[in-house]
Protein backbone atom coordinates (compact mmCIF):
# COMPACT_ATOMS: atom_id res chain seq x y z
CA UNK A 1 0.00 0.00 0.00
CA UNK A 2 3.02 2.25 -0.11
CA UNK A 3 4.91 4.43 2.24
CA UNK A 4 2.78 6.77 4.36
CA UNK A 5 3.19 10.51 4.50
CA UNK A 6 6.28 11.52 6.52
CA UNK A 7 5.36 14.39 8.80
CA UNK A 8 8.88 15.44 9.72
CA UNK A 9 10.69 15.36 6.40
CA UNK A 10 8.28 15.70 3.47
CA UNK A 11 8.09 19.47 2.94
CA UNK A 12 6.89 19.55 -0.67
CA UNK A 13 3.25 18.64 -0.10
CA UNK A 14 2.50 19.00 3.60
CA UNK A 15 -1.28 18.83 3.31
CA UNK A 16 -3.12 16.61 0.78
CA UNK A 17 -0.38 14.91 -1.19
CA UNK A 18 0.06 11.29 -0.12
CA UNK A 19 3.68 10.33 -0.67
CA UNK A 20 4.50 6.76 -1.70
CA UNK A 21 8.16 6.62 -2.60
CA UNK A 22 10.42 9.50 -3.52
CA UNK A 23 8.42 12.03 -5.49
CA UNK A 24 5.68 9.52 -6.37
CA UNK A 25 2.27 9.64 -4.76
CA UNK A 26 -1.35 10.58 -5.34
CA UNK A 27 -3.74 13.37 -4.45
CA UNK A 28 -5.96 12.41 -1.55
CA UNK A 29 -9.63 13.12 -2.45
CA UNK A 30 -11.92 14.70 0.10
CA UNK A 31 -15.26 13.20 1.09
CA UNK A 32 -17.27 15.09 -1.54
CA UNK A 33 -14.96 13.88 -4.33
CA UNK A 34 -15.29 10.30 -3.10
CA UNK A 35 -19.09 10.54 -3.06
CA UNK A 36 -19.14 12.05 -6.57
CA UNK A 37 -16.89 9.34 -7.97
CA UNK A 38 -18.88 6.45 -6.56
CA UNK A 39 -22.18 8.08 -7.53
CA UNK A 40 -20.86 8.05 -11.10
CA UNK A 41 -20.05 4.37 -10.76
CA UNK A 42 -23.57 3.62 -9.54
CA UNK A 43 -24.96 5.64 -12.46
CA UNK A 44 -22.90 3.56 -14.90
CA UNK A 45 -24.16 0.38 -13.23
CA UNK A 46 -27.78 1.51 -13.56
CA UNK A 47 -27.40 2.45 -17.22
CA UNK A 48 -25.70 -0.87 -17.98
CA UNK A 49 -28.47 -2.85 -16.28
CA UNK A 50 -31.17 -0.92 -18.16
CA UNK A 51 -29.32 -1.24 -21.48
CA UNK A 52 -28.71 -4.98 -21.33
CA UNK A 53 -32.09 -5.75 -19.75
CA UNK A 54 -33.83 -4.37 -22.85
CA UNK A 55 -31.94 -6.77 -25.12
CA UNK A 56 -33.47 -10.08 -26.06
CA UNK A 57 -30.07 -11.72 -26.29
CA UNK A 58 -26.35 -10.96 -26.34
CA UNK A 59 -23.60 -12.55 -28.44
CA UNK A 60 -22.56 -15.94 -27.10
CA UNK A 61 -19.00 -14.95 -26.31
CA UNK A 62 -18.53 -15.63 -22.58
CA UNK A 63 -21.87 -15.11 -20.81
CA UNK A 64 -25.56 -15.27 -21.47
CA UNK A 65 -27.56 -12.12 -20.79
CA UNK A 66 -28.59 -13.51 -17.40
CA UNK A 67 -24.99 -14.25 -16.47
CA UNK A 68 -23.92 -10.77 -17.60
CA UNK A 69 -26.56 -9.20 -15.33
CA UNK A 70 -25.27 -11.36 -12.47
CA UNK A 71 -21.75 -10.06 -13.21
CA UNK A 72 -23.11 -6.52 -13.00
CA UNK A 73 -24.68 -7.39 -9.65
CA UNK A 74 -21.31 -8.66 -8.38
CA UNK A 75 -19.75 -5.41 -9.56
CA UNK A 76 -22.40 -3.52 -7.57
CA UNK A 77 -21.45 -5.41 -4.40
CA UNK A 78 -17.73 -4.83 -4.93
CA UNK A 79 -18.38 -1.16 -5.66
CA UNK A 80 -20.36 -0.79 -2.44
CA UNK A 81 -17.56 -2.39 -0.46
CA UNK A 82 -14.95 -0.11 -2.10
CA UNK A 83 -17.19 2.89 -1.32
CA UNK A 84 -17.34 1.97 2.34
CA UNK A 85 -13.58 1.48 2.49
CA UNK A 86 -12.93 4.84 0.77
CA UNK A 87 -15.09 6.70 3.30
CA UNK A 88 -12.95 5.20 6.06
CA UNK A 89 -9.69 6.10 4.36
CA UNK A 90 -8.36 6.10 0.80
CA UNK A 91 -5.33 3.91 0.12
CA UNK A 92 -3.41 3.16 -3.06
CA UNK A 93 -4.55 -0.48 -2.93
CA UNK A 94 -8.21 0.54 -2.73
CA UNK A 95 -7.85 2.96 -5.64
CA UNK A 96 -6.21 0.36 -7.87
CA UNK A 97 -8.72 -2.33 -6.88
CA UNK A 98 -11.70 -0.11 -7.72
CA UNK A 99 -10.16 0.91 -11.05
CA UNK A 100 -9.51 -2.74 -11.91
CA UNK A 101 -13.13 -3.64 -11.16
CA UNK A 102 -14.27 -0.76 -13.41
CA UNK A 103 -12.09 -1.92 -16.31
CA UNK A 104 -13.16 -5.56 -16.00
CA UNK A 105 -16.91 -4.86 -15.98
CA UNK A 106 -16.64 -2.39 -18.87
CA UNK A 107 -14.65 -4.94 -20.89
CA UNK A 108 -17.35 -7.58 -20.29
CA UNK A 109 -20.03 -5.14 -21.40
CA UNK A 110 -18.14 -4.28 -24.59
CA UNK A 111 -17.56 -7.96 -25.41
CA UNK A 112 -21.29 -8.72 -25.16
CA UNK A 113 -22.62 -5.52 -26.75
CA UNK A 114 -24.63 -6.63 -29.84
CA UNK A 115 -24.14 -3.35 -31.74
CA UNK A 116 -21.45 -3.38 -34.48
CA UNK A 117 -19.98 -0.20 -32.94
CA UNK A 118 -20.59 -0.77 -29.21
CA UNK A 119 -21.68 2.36 -27.33
CA UNK A 120 -20.64 0.65 -24.09
CA UNK A 121 -17.01 1.19 -25.13
CA UNK A 122 -17.44 4.86 -24.27
CA UNK A 123 -17.49 3.76 -20.64
CA UNK A 124 -13.74 3.15 -20.94
CA UNK A 125 -13.38 6.93 -21.29
CA UNK A 126 -15.52 7.43 -18.20
CA UNK A 127 -13.22 5.10 -16.25
CA UNK A 128 -10.17 6.88 -17.65
CA UNK A 129 -11.34 10.40 -16.88
CA UNK A 130 -13.14 9.57 -13.63
CA UNK A 131 -10.14 7.86 -12.09
CA UNK A 132 -7.12 9.27 -13.90
CA UNK A 133 -7.95 12.96 -13.53
CA UNK A 134 -8.52 12.67 -9.81
CA UNK A 135 -5.38 11.12 -8.32
CA UNK A 136 -2.41 12.43 -10.30
CA UNK A 137 -0.31 11.47 -13.30
CA UNK A 138 1.06 8.18 -12.01
CA UNK A 139 -2.38 6.63 -11.55
CA UNK A 140 -3.59 8.32 -14.73
CA UNK A 141 -0.86 6.46 -16.64
CA UNK A 142 -1.88 3.20 -14.97
CA UNK A 143 -5.57 3.52 -15.80
CA UNK A 144 -4.72 4.69 -19.34
CA UNK A 145 -2.65 1.55 -19.89
CA UNK A 146 -5.43 -0.57 -18.38
CA UNK A 147 -8.02 1.06 -20.65
CA UNK A 148 -5.88 0.39 -23.75
CA UNK A 149 -5.47 -3.26 -22.75
CA UNK A 150 -9.18 -3.59 -21.95
CA UNK A 151 -10.19 -2.09 -25.30
CA UNK A 152 -7.77 -4.30 -27.23
CA UNK A 153 -8.82 -7.52 -25.49
CA UNK A 154 -12.56 -6.83 -25.64
CA UNK A 155 -12.56 -5.97 -29.34
CA UNK A 156 -10.27 -8.90 -30.13
CA UNK A 157 -12.73 -11.26 -28.45
CA UNK A 158 -15.63 -9.65 -30.30
CA UNK A 159 -13.92 -10.30 -33.62
CA UNK A 160 -12.45 -13.70 -32.74
CA UNK A 161 -15.29 -15.32 -30.79
CA UNK A 162 -18.33 -13.10 -31.18
CA UNK A 163 -18.39 -13.24 -34.98
CA UNK A 164 -18.14 -9.46 -35.56
CA UNK A 165 -16.22 -8.15 -38.58
CA UNK A 166 -13.96 -5.13 -38.69
CA UNK A 167 -15.63 -2.18 -40.40
CA UNK A 168 -14.65 1.36 -41.30
CA UNK A 169 -16.79 2.53 -38.38
CA UNK A 170 -14.77 0.37 -35.97
CA UNK A 171 -11.51 1.83 -37.27
CA UNK A 172 -12.82 5.39 -36.97
CA UNK A 173 -14.13 4.72 -33.48
CA UNK A 174 -10.80 3.22 -32.38
CA UNK A 175 -8.75 6.12 -33.76
CA UNK A 176 -11.12 8.63 -32.19
CA UNK A 177 -11.00 6.86 -28.83
CA UNK A 178 -7.19 6.64 -28.77
CA UNK A 179 -6.80 10.27 -29.84
CA UNK A 180 -9.21 11.49 -27.18
CA UNK A 181 -7.53 9.38 -24.47
CA UNK A 182 -4.03 10.61 -25.36
CA UNK A 183 -5.23 14.21 -25.56
CA UNK A 184 -6.79 13.87 -22.10
CA UNK A 185 -3.50 12.50 -20.75
CA UNK A 186 -1.45 15.35 -22.25
CA UNK A 187 -3.95 17.94 -21.04
CA UNK A 188 -3.99 16.42 -17.57
CA UNK A 189 -0.19 16.56 -17.50
CA UNK A 190 -0.30 20.29 -18.09
CA UNK A 191 -3.05 20.78 -15.51
CA UNK A 192 -1.06 18.74 -12.98
CA UNK A 193 2.05 20.82 -13.65
CA UNK A 194 0.11 24.04 -13.11
CA UNK A 195 -1.51 22.65 -9.97
CA UNK A 196 1.91 21.70 -8.58
CA UNK A 197 3.21 25.20 -9.29
CA UNK A 198 0.21 26.82 -7.62
CA UNK A 199 0.52 24.45 -4.68
CA UNK A 200 4.21 25.31 -4.34
CA UNK A 201 3.62 29.06 -4.55
CA UNK A 202 0.81 28.93 -2.01
CA UNK A 203 2.91 27.05 0.55
CA UNK A 204 6.50 28.14 0.00
CA UNK A 205 8.36 31.39 0.44
CA UNK A 206 9.91 32.40 -2.88
CA UNK A 207 12.89 34.17 -1.26
CA UNK A 208 14.15 31.43 1.07
CA UNK A 209 12.58 28.33 -0.46
CA UNK A 210 11.17 27.38 2.95
CA UNK A 211 7.53 26.93 3.86
CA UNK A 212 5.59 30.16 4.28
CA UNK A 213 3.09 30.78 7.08
CA UNK A 214 0.29 28.97 5.24
CA UNK A 215 2.54 25.98 4.60
CA UNK A 216 3.71 25.89 8.22
CA UNK A 217 0.15 25.94 9.54
CA UNK A 218 -0.87 23.16 7.15
CA UNK A 219 2.14 21.06 8.16
CA UNK A 220 1.45 21.70 11.85
CA UNK A 221 -2.18 20.65 11.43
CA UNK A 222 -0.98 17.38 9.91
CA UNK A 223 1.53 16.80 12.71
CA UNK A 224 -0.93 17.53 15.52
CA UNK A 225 -3.85 15.74 13.84
CA UNK A 226 -3.18 12.40 15.47
CA UNK A 227 -5.19 9.84 17.38
CA UNK A 228 -3.05 10.89 20.36
CA UNK A 229 -3.25 14.70 20.66
CA UNK A 230 -0.30 14.71 23.09
CA UNK A 231 2.29 14.14 20.36
CA UNK A 232 5.66 15.43 21.69
CA UNK A 233 6.96 18.35 19.62
CA UNK A 234 9.62 21.03 20.02
CA UNK A 235 9.03 24.38 18.32
CA UNK A 236 11.99 26.65 17.60
CA UNK A 237 11.29 30.32 16.93
CA UNK A 238 13.98 32.62 15.46
CA UNK A 239 13.93 36.40 15.09
CA UNK A 240 16.74 38.25 13.30
CA UNK A 241 18.11 41.12 15.36
CA UNK A 242 18.38 44.64 13.94
CA UNK A 243 17.23 43.46 10.55
CA UNK A 244 15.46 46.76 9.88
CA UNK A 245 18.76 48.56 10.38
CA UNK A 246 20.37 46.26 7.80
CA UNK A 247 17.66 47.12 5.28
CA UNK A 248 17.94 50.85 5.99
CA UNK A 249 21.74 50.92 5.76
CA UNK A 250 22.48 48.46 2.97
CA UNK A 251 19.20 48.31 1.04
CA UNK A 252 16.54 45.68 0.54
CA UNK A 253 18.67 43.67 -1.86
CA UNK A 254 21.22 43.01 0.86
CA UNK A 255 18.41 42.39 3.34
CA UNK A 256 16.95 39.73 1.03
CA UNK A 257 20.39 38.15 0.79
CA UNK A 258 20.64 37.98 4.59
CA UNK A 259 17.18 36.40 4.84
CA UNK A 260 17.94 33.81 2.16
CA UNK A 261 21.27 32.87 3.72
CA UNK A 262 19.89 32.61 7.23
CA UNK A 263 16.95 30.55 5.93
CA UNK A 264 19.41 28.00 4.56
CA UNK A 265 21.46 27.99 7.78
CA UNK A 266 18.32 27.64 9.91
CA UNK A 267 16.85 24.82 7.82
CA UNK A 268 20.05 22.79 7.60
CA UNK A 269 20.83 23.23 11.29
CA UNK A 270 17.36 22.18 12.48
CA UNK A 271 17.73 18.71 10.88
CA UNK A 272 14.60 16.57 10.33
CA UNK A 273 12.37 19.50 11.16
CA UNK A 274 9.60 21.21 9.22
CA UNK A 275 11.12 24.66 8.69
CA UNK A 276 9.60 27.84 7.37
CA UNK A 277 9.59 31.62 7.29
CA UNK A 278 6.79 32.85 9.52
CA UNK A 279 6.95 36.35 8.07
CA UNK A 280 9.40 39.23 7.81
CA UNK A 281 12.56 38.21 9.67
CA UNK A 282 10.92 35.46 11.75
CA UNK A 283 11.59 31.76 11.17
CA UNK A 284 10.01 28.63 12.68
CA UNK A 285 11.06 24.99 12.95
CA UNK A 286 8.72 22.21 14.14
CA UNK A 287 10.87 19.35 15.42
CA UNK A 288 10.37 15.95 16.99
CA UNK A 289 10.81 16.40 20.72
CA UNK A 290 14.33 17.57 21.61
CA UNK A 291 15.94 17.77 25.06
CA UNK A 292 18.13 20.61 26.27
CA UNK A 293 21.37 19.01 25.06
CA UNK A 294 19.97 18.46 21.57
CA UNK A 295 18.72 22.03 21.33
CA UNK A 296 22.09 23.32 22.54
CA UNK A 297 23.74 21.49 19.64
CA UNK A 298 21.28 23.06 17.20
CA UNK A 299 21.96 26.51 18.69
CA UNK A 300 25.72 25.94 18.38
CA UNK A 301 25.43 24.91 14.74
CA UNK A 302 23.37 27.96 13.90
CA UNK A 303 25.73 30.26 15.83
CA UNK A 304 28.91 28.90 14.24
CA UNK A 305 27.60 29.10 10.69
CA UNK A 306 25.98 32.49 11.18
CA UNK A 307 29.10 34.06 12.67
CA UNK A 308 31.26 32.56 9.89
CA UNK A 309 28.97 33.95 7.20
CA UNK A 310 28.77 37.37 8.87
CA UNK A 311 32.54 37.61 9.22
CA UNK A 312 33.29 36.46 5.68
CA UNK A 313 30.76 38.84 4.09
CA UNK A 314 31.18 41.83 6.38
CA UNK A 315 27.46 41.99 7.03
CA UNK A 316 25.78 41.89 10.44
CA UNK A 317 23.55 38.88 11.00
CA UNK A 318 22.44 37.98 14.52
CA UNK A 319 19.37 36.21 15.85
CA UNK A 320 17.34 35.59 18.98
CA UNK A 321 15.94 32.13 19.63
CA UNK A 322 13.11 30.81 21.75
CA UNK A 323 11.65 27.35 22.16
CA UNK A 324 8.49 25.70 23.45
CA UNK A 325 7.41 22.12 23.97
CA UNK A 326 4.21 20.25 23.22
CA UNK A 327 2.07 19.07 24.88
CA UNK A 328 2.99 20.97 28.06
CA UNK A 329 3.03 24.40 26.38
CA UNK A 330 0.12 23.82 23.96
CA UNK A 331 -1.41 21.60 21.30
CA UNK A 332 -1.30 23.88 18.25
CA UNK A 333 1.34 25.93 16.46
CA UNK A 334 -0.02 29.38 17.31
CA UNK A 335 -0.06 28.63 21.04
CA UNK A 336 3.42 27.11 20.96
CA UNK A 337 4.78 30.08 19.02
CA UNK A 338 3.30 32.47 21.58
CA UNK A 339 5.15 30.65 24.36
CA UNK A 340 8.38 30.52 22.36
CA UNK A 341 8.03 34.24 21.58
CA UNK A 342 7.72 35.05 25.28
CA UNK A 343 10.90 33.12 26.05
CA UNK A 344 12.66 34.75 23.11
CA UNK A 345 11.96 38.32 24.18
CA UNK A 346 12.57 37.55 27.84
CA UNK A 347 16.03 36.35 26.94
CA UNK A 348 16.63 39.28 24.60
CA UNK A 349 15.62 41.81 27.27
CA UNK A 350 18.26 40.40 29.62
CA UNK A 351 21.08 41.15 27.16
CA UNK A 352 23.17 44.35 27.51
CA UNK A 353 22.45 47.18 25.08
CA UNK A 354 25.74 47.39 23.14
CA UNK A 355 26.68 48.12 19.57
CA UNK A 356 28.54 44.84 19.39
CA UNK A 357 25.75 42.65 20.58
CA UNK A 358 26.37 38.90 20.91
CA UNK A 359 25.37 36.94 17.85
CA UNK A 360 22.78 34.88 19.72
CA UNK A 361 20.47 35.12 22.67
CA UNK A 362 19.49 31.62 23.75
CA UNK A 363 16.56 30.38 25.75
CA UNK A 364 15.22 26.93 26.59
CA UNK A 365 11.84 26.38 28.14
CA UNK A 366 13.31 24.34 31.00
CA UNK A 367 15.89 26.97 32.01
CA UNK A 368 15.18 28.72 35.36
CA UNK A 369 13.75 32.18 35.02
CA UNK A 370 15.92 35.07 36.17
CA UNK A 371 14.85 36.78 39.37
Amino acid sequence: MGKPYTDWSDRRHPCRWESIEGEAGFWMPDRSEIVTQFFTRYLFFSLAVIYFSTLESVPSVLFTIEQLLIALGVYFLFNTWFFRQALQGVTLLNIRSAMTADLIIVALCVIHDPNPIPPSALAFLMVLLGNGMRYGMRLFAEVLGGAFIGMALSFAMRYRIGGFEISAGDVFFGVFWVSLALYAYILMGRIESQRSQLDYRSRFDTLTGLLNRHGLLAAADRIFDKANPDVPVTVLFADLNQFKAVNDRYGHGVGDRVLAEFGQIFSESAEMGVCGRWGGDEFVAILPQRNEADMQQIFDRIETRTQAWSNSNGLPMAVSLGTSQAPQDGHDLNTLLSVADIHLYKSKSQQPETDAAPAFYRTLTNEPEAT
